[in-house]
């Protein structure tokens, strides 16, 4: 069990205990959207991210819809 922490516009913020996998996947994704989780962020930098990670998710949920009516 570990925790996710990262600073935004000079303000730390720390998760409660996580599954190890899952911070890992975490920081591997905030570390992909330029998000650096040692310093600080601006705000509009994580909202970045943010939509990048929403844009990847909205990709999969389109194929897997896709995919599902191909088995229907």
């Amino acid at each position: 069990m570990r925790k996710v922490a990262l600073t935004i516009n000079s303000l730390r913020y720390k998760t409660k205990d996580l599954d190890d996998k899952f911070v890992d996947f975490v920081e591997d994704n905030l570390s992909g959207g330029d998000i650096d989780l040692y310093s600080d962020n601006s705000a509009e930098k994580l909202f970045i991210a943010y939509l990048k990670l929403a844009g990847k998710l909205y990709e999969n949920d389109r194929e897997l819809d896709k995919i599902l009516l191909e088995l229907e």
